[in-house]
């Protein structure tokens, strides 16, 4: 039986190529013209697909934000052992590989937010959407590990896994070293006992 190819939609290549610009060379340094360049359409293609160069940075972050939770979802269950407490911190050896991977490039949405001053912007609603999701898959799994906790104790404990998560993901991103992680990793684990 043959194999099919799928075949990309323009607006999809846009999307990739623009995701590989946006996350190498930050949101504003990446121009709409570079974009088409590299996609060697018209102008007036672009604009069929994209309003503006918003509306692609929204849709590069929507996309963005898919493909992580993919990864990190995958990481967990493959390698984040079968207890709550496990996978907890396995969010630290999942930060450790994917930042060693990305050559400590970073985060896609610290990234895009050191660049989005404005609090009303699209990009902004779309980063903080992504950082209330991952807060979300931290306080579903100290849910698990300590249900007898007040909801109180659970929502501060969440609260606290994911700023040691935040800050341990940008000093390795300024480092560009694991210690981070590895150093916030031991610190949830006391947390956890």
């Amino acid at each position: 039986m043959p194999q099919t190819e799928t075949v990309k939609s323009k607006k999809d290549e846009l999307l990739e190529i623009a995701s590989r610009l946006f996350y190498e060379q930050g949101y504003y340094r990446t121009g709409v013209k570079q974009i088409i360049d590299e996609a060697g359409i018209a102008k007036g293609t672009f604009y069929s697909h994209f309003k503006s160069k918003e509306d692609l940075g929204v849709a590069w972050l929507k996309a963005r934000h898919n493909t992580w939770n993919a990864w990190l979802e995958k990481y967990l269950d493959e390698e984040g052992g079968d207890q709550a407490a496990s996978k907890i911190k396995g969010l630290f050896d999942f930060l450790e590989d994917w930042m060693q991977g990305c050559g400590y490039r970073g985060c896609a949405f610290l990234n895009t937010l050191t660049e989005t001053p404005e609090g009303d912007s699209p990009l902004r609603k779309e980063i903080e959407s992504h950082k209330r999701s991952l807060l979300a898959v931290i306080q579903s799994l100290v849910n698990e590990h300590v249900p007898a906790d007040t909801e109180a104790e659970r929502v501060q404990l969440a609260q606290t896994i994911f700023i040691i998560f935040e800050g341990a993901l940008i000093e390795m991103q300024n480092f560009r070293d694991t210690w981070p992680a590895k150093a916030a990793k031991e610190q949830i684990r006391r947390l956890l006992e």
